[in-house]
């Protein structure tokens, strides 16, 4: 009877092992299924982030040297008006240095991504060279 208990015991022992090695290896599968679209999804985040903190620097940039351009061109103006102009231009320039900031602080969010991708890629090299195995 005894030999009999332990051999029904360790085969309980392991069936619960292959369960849960099963249960592991399929979310194993899983995640490095979300890790690929995740991957991607980053992907297209920095490229569109990208896209749209150099299109935003590059339209300031063109709005201050419209609007200097403007001051230049307009010498016989009244002082309410030029006055009007100069807080124009500050307020421009000052949206243009914030955004400058905000393309730095982007630039730097997207490197950060950037490894957090590669960190990821590489698990998902991991987990497949462990599920093959």
């Amino acid at each position: 009877m005894n030999n009999e208990t332990l051999t029904i015991f360790v085969g309980i022992i392991a069936g619960c092992m292959i369960i849960i090695t099963v249960v592991i290896a399929l979310i194993g599968f899983h995640a490095v299924k979300m890790m690929q679209k995740s991957q991607e999804f980053i992907g297209v985040v920095q490229n569109e982030l990208s896209f749209l903190t150099t299109k935003g620097a590059s339209t300031l940039y063109e709005v201050n040297d419209f609007i200097k351009h403007l001051k230049e061109q307009t010498t016989p103006i009244s002082e309410k008006t030029l006055s009007s102009l100069h807080e124009i231009h500050d307020l421009v320039s000052y949206i243009h240095e914030q955004t400058r900031s905000l393309a730095m602080k982007a630039s730097g969010g997207i490197a950060k991504v950037t490894v957090g991708s590669l960190a990821i890629g590489a698990l998902a090299q991991i987990f497949k060279k462990n599920s093959k195995n």
